[in-house]
């Protein structure tokens, strides 16, 4: 679990995204309301930046490395989301954090399918399986860009 927690520069954080994916964050810094729960969706200069969890330095993006290394101690090597889907903390150390909210809870995509958005709650561990997936995001936060930029200009 020790491998890859460094991303080194912004190419290799756009790597890690879907095209579709690094249009729609590098347009503009953005916020979004998932689960009635306001996330700043990291930028890729965000994504690299250290941040150190526990005595483990990682990039931002890779933070749930550090988590699930100290969780597995803790709670074993599985966890389960509020349906009571299992989590490997192998599978859990995978996934991709997008952005976090004010409280430090972080948004994550599902690293079981590419596309299903998880909320991440730093303060005890669990998992919380939104109703969003990645695609929807970038449709409803494009959708609505574009209906502002439309009323604007007229």
């Amino acid at each position: 679990m020790n491998e890859d927690l460094i991303v080194e520069n912004i190419d290799l954080a756009e790597n890690l995204f879907s095209k579709n994916y690094s249009a729609f964050i590098k347009e503009k810094p953005r916020t979004v309301t998932i689960e009635d729960e306001v996330f700043a969706l990291y930028s890729f200069e965000k994504m690299i930046a250290l941040t150190t969890i526990n005595i483990m330095q990682v990039s931002e993006v890779r933070a749930l490395k550090a988590y699930a290394n100290t969780l597995k101690d803790i709670l074993g090597p599985t966890i389960y989301d509020q349906k009571g889907k299992g989590w490997s903390m192998l599978m859990l150390s995978a996934s991709i954090i997008i952005g976090s909210n004010t409280e430090g809870d972080l948004l994550f995509i599902d690293r079981h399918d590419g596309k299903t958005l998880y909320i991440f709650r730093h303060d005890d561990g669990s998992l919380f399986k939104t109703k969003m997936t990645l695609y929807k995001l970038i449709k409803a936060y494009s959708v609505a860009l574009s209906l502002i930029t439309y009323c604007i200009s007229y």
